[in-house]
């Protein structure tokens, strides 16, 4: 496992560039923990600014939950996230 400590910034552009649909996510930001597959990743301009949200099919739930996090809501917030791409080594990156 790759093990990195990236700013805020940089794990938003770590997620921005790195992760991709179907990959494997556990995040950790503010008081919530979401792991699950990445379903979808959305770069749209909500009222005139850049967005970034990604859709998570949570694992191992019984009613196939699945949540959105707005990126750029919670960037300050990140504490941690551990990246299992479909392809690749797992990342374990901790926001400093």
């Amino acid at each position: 496992m790759k093990e990195l400590e990236l700013t805020t910034k940089e794990a938003v552009k770590y997620l921005k560039e790195k992760v991709k649909i179907h990959d494997v996510l556990e995040m950790s930001y503010n008081r919530i923990f979401a792991e699950g597959e990445v379903l979808n990743m959305d770069f749209s301009e909500y009222f005139g600014k850049p967005g970034f949200k990604m859709l998570i099919s949570l694992d191992e739930s019984e009613l196939g939950a699945t949540v959105e996090i707005d990126v750029y809501e919670v960037e300050d917030d990140i504490i941690e996230f551990v990246h299992r791409p479909r392809d690749g080594e797992e990342v374990d990156v901790t926001v400093i």
